[in-house]
């Protein structure tokens, strides 16, 4: 092959393999060349109800909810807002952002003083401080100078008070006098005062953190920390007067509310009535609230607390237009140049078809048909290789199984079990294969059942056929059965459709938050008996309570057989978990060892991505428990796991990504050693971020998902885990990870620049 035929290099994927909104702690400039936004009608709303709070004379404030499913672009649009206010603003700390990662008030206030900060806060005090020292020296006869210039805080009021000899202390009591009156509680008023006199502040802000009060605040009346949920929205309260007194504006965007607010976590009568509370004193302090969520976050809210949310905003698909746009700025965002290839129109409306507009999975099935486009070319040299339906459909097989096979039928039979139903698996209807039904529930005194039937994907017209083979045949051998069609991927709308009628109702999308809700619904809707004869169905009753009773014996068993096992294995245990520690140490790079260790933001980066990999893999506890003479139950458990593809697939790319993780990081901690400060070395420090860029571009974390199916290896015998649920697991992984380099650049030159 000559020279001008040689295969070009791989191309640089325009698109984010994580698609998610992109959250850097301070929005900087810097990275918004890389946020392609599409203009939608949500988004629009959004931002003229912000500009009408902006425009509008100062002490009306407001409360804005943004709601959306999973994957429809809440986080990006209240991200967009932030940015927005802090453009009219001219003030990032008026404009903050929030995410609600924990399931209580508590944690999302102290998150939101961290976020505040305590020179943020401090400066806010100094600004009541400085209108009072200026106030005090009109009649001084002072230049008007001097007072313009400590009104901008181009001095200090504590320098002009030392300078001219005023009198601090009576000053002070106004300040105090005067944040009691903004804050409406005298606990604040005298904490934030104190934050103003030396000596104080280490013990004011661990107070403000929830931190019970020191000994010198509880000589000043302060005896109460804010350690609960009533407390610490009252507290939020309280920065929301803070931050919007004096006439200014304050934005605070919520996000995943709905991790406080759900169906499953109903709050208490009191948080609620001091939530309610929350957004009275935000709109009475001019400040404007986005609070954003699942739909289901509204839902919970008491019709009281719902009263107090004037705007809602509800976020929908996007278009084939809009798709068609995004592709194209998004190309153009990294070349430079306006183009929709390899994109097609044709294969653009089918994309958007299968990813029902979802803006998630619009971008994750464009990344990942960019690079099956991209490997044809460099496969076949062909340099004009388009996108293709089929292509899409490969796609969207790869990303949106939702569960592995066996996991779904496990999460189906435990269903099952749990509520009394009476059922049989693998169970063939008839004579034909196509009649086995995955589960056959039937139902005392009433003809019939209701066959269960698992599927993957169903995307065109041949996976129609597959599944209208497989209802037919059920239909022929039970003429009366019912019919739930579970499908763990995507199901387009045009296949639904066809599908609805000969079903008799819609198929059934698995998804994790609403399966087992939707799931007994359908089968209890299926198994109603008639009507007209009760004495059937209290027999029907009686009988699903006793298989239920069974169910539960069966668990108890099972738990103390459990609890059993972990007292007779506990040394082994921790010999394993000592084994394990040693291992960890002495595994790491040579590149990576403690000589080389890096400056303490950058270390920790690198090392919650590592132990979070760690966390997720725990390949060598389950490799040492089995040749630790472990019982045959251990070893059959070792064995499912390796005969599993999926997760040897996930494992083998996740200790890929650890490895490329450690192997950044010692390419940093060489960097360190080299020259720092210099336009050349931060090129370098770019340089290392790009590499790794490109490597982890072909390892998406999405591809770990059959490992977060999976409990910990040492969940499974009680070992020392520290969740071990699914969303708690992913969520540690991706917080580790995502946008690693850009966060690891930024740490890095910060910690040049100050060393």
């Amino acid at each position: 092959m000559s020279g001008s035929d040689e295969l070009p290099p791989p191309r640089k994927n325009p698109f984010s393999p994580m698609a998610v909104a992109l959250i850097i702690e301070d929005f900087q400039d810097d990275f918004d060349a890389a946020d392609v936004t599409i203009a939608t009608d949500a988004g629009r709303l959004a931002v003229a109800h912000l500009d009408t709070y902006l425009e509008a004379a100062p002490g009306a404030g407001t409360v804005l909810a943004i709601l959306g499913d999973y994957g429809t672009g809440k986080t990006h649009l209240a991200v967009r807002l932030v940015r927005h206010a802090r453009r009219v603003l001219d003030d990032p700390s008026r404009a903050l952002y929030l995410e609600a990662t924990a399931e209580s008030f508590v944690e999302l206030y102290r998150r939101f003083m961290r976020r505040l900060g305590r020179e943020g806060v401090r400066a806010q005090v100094s600004d009541y401080y400085a209108d009072i020292v200026a106030d005090s020296l009109q009649s001084t006869g002072l230049t008007a100078d001097t007072l313009e210039w400590l009104g901008s805080r181009q001095l200090e009021p504590q320098e002009v008070v030392e300078r001219l000899g005023l009198m601090e202390s009576a000053l002070l009591r106004k300040v105090q006098d005067t944040l009691r009156q903004v804050t409406n509680n005298k606990d604040f008023g005298t904490a934030l005062t104190l934050l103003l006199r030396p000596g104080f502040e280490h013990a004011v802000w661990s107070w403000l953190l929830g931190g019970a009060p020191d000994q010198v605040l509880v000589e000043r009346g302060i005896t109460t920390p804010i350690d609960t949920e009533v407390a610490a929205l009252e507290a939020m309260g309280v920065f929301a007067l803070l931050f919007g007194g004096r006439q200014r504006r304050f934005v605070l965007a919520v996000d995943e509310l709905d991790k406080i607010f759900s169906a499953d976590n109903q709050p208490q009568a009191r948080t609620m009535a001091a939530f309610q509370t929350m957004l009275q004193v935000f709109a009475k302090a001019g400040a404007c609230l986005v609070l954003c969520g699942l739909p289901e976050f509204k839902a919970v809210l008491s019709p009281a607390v719902r009263q107090r949310i004037p705007y809602t905003v509800k976020m929908s698909g996007l278009s084939h237009t809009q798709v068609r746009e995004f592709i194209m700025r998004a190309q153009q965002a990294l070349t430079g140049t306006t183009t929709l290839a390899p994109f097609t129109p044709e294969t653009v409306r089918y994309l958007r078809d299968v990813a029902g507009g979802n803006t998630r999975n619009v971008v994750r099935l464009c990344h990942r048909v960019f690079r099956l486009v991209d490997d044809r070319v460099r496969v076949t040299g062909d340099r004009d290789v388009t996108a293709t339906d089929e292509m899409v459909r490969q796609a969207a097989r790869d990303l949106f199984g939702s569960l592995s096979a066996d996991d779904l039928d496990g999460a189906v039979r435990r269903l099952l079990d749990a509520n009394g139903w009476e059922y049989w698996h693998n169970h063939l209807l008839g004579s034909g294969e196509d009649s086995l039904a995955d589960y056959w529930v039937t139902f005392p005194d009433r003809d019939g059942g209701c066959a269960v039937l698992l599927t993957g994907s169903l995307l065109d017209n041949a996976d129609v056929t597959t599944v209208m083979r497989r209802v037919s045949a059920v239909r022929e051998a039970e003429s009366d059965a019912e019919i739930i069609l579970l499908v763990n991927g995507v199901l387009t709308d045009g296949v639904a459709i066809q599908l609805r009628e000969p079903l008799g109702r819609e198929p059934l999308v698995y998804s994790e938050r609403t399966f087992a809700d939707d799931f007994k619904a359908l089968l209890g809707a299926t198994s109603r008996p008639d009507e007209h004869d009760p004495i059937s169905s209290l027999r029907q009753r009686m009988a699903q309570l006793s298989r239920q009773q069974s169910s539960i014996y069966g668990f108890i068993e099972q738990l103390a057989e459990h609890v059993d096992g972990m007292r007779t294995s506990s040394d082994r245990q921790f010999g394993a978990i000592g084994r394990q520690l040693a291992l960890l140490v002495g595994s790491a790079p040579a590149r990576a060892a403690a000589d080389n260790r890096l400056p303490g933001e950058v270390e920790r980066l690198f090392r919650d991505a590592v132990d979070a990999l760690e966390s997720l893999i725990q390949l060598d506890m389950m490799l040492d428990e089995a040749f630790d003479f472990a019982p045959p139950q251990t070893q059959e458990a070792v064995h499912r796991r390796l005969r599993t593809p999926e997760f040897t697939d996930a494992a083998a790319k996740a200790i890929f990504i650890q490895k490329t993780v450690l192997a950044f990081r010692g390419a940093v901690a060489e960097w360190f050693r080299g020259e720092g400060g210099s336009a050349e070395a931060e090129d370098r420090l770019e340089q290392l971020c790009g590499i790794y860029d490109d490597i982890v571009e072909f390892l998406p974390l999405f591809d770990l998902d059959p490992l977060f199916g999976l409990p910990p290896w040492g969940a499974r015998t009680g070992g020392l885990v520290a969740d071990v649920s699914q969303v708690a697991r992913r969520n540690r992984v991706h917080d580790a990870l995502r946008n690693l380099s850009p966060r690891v650049r930024r740490a890095v030159l910060k910690a040049s620049h100050t060393g």
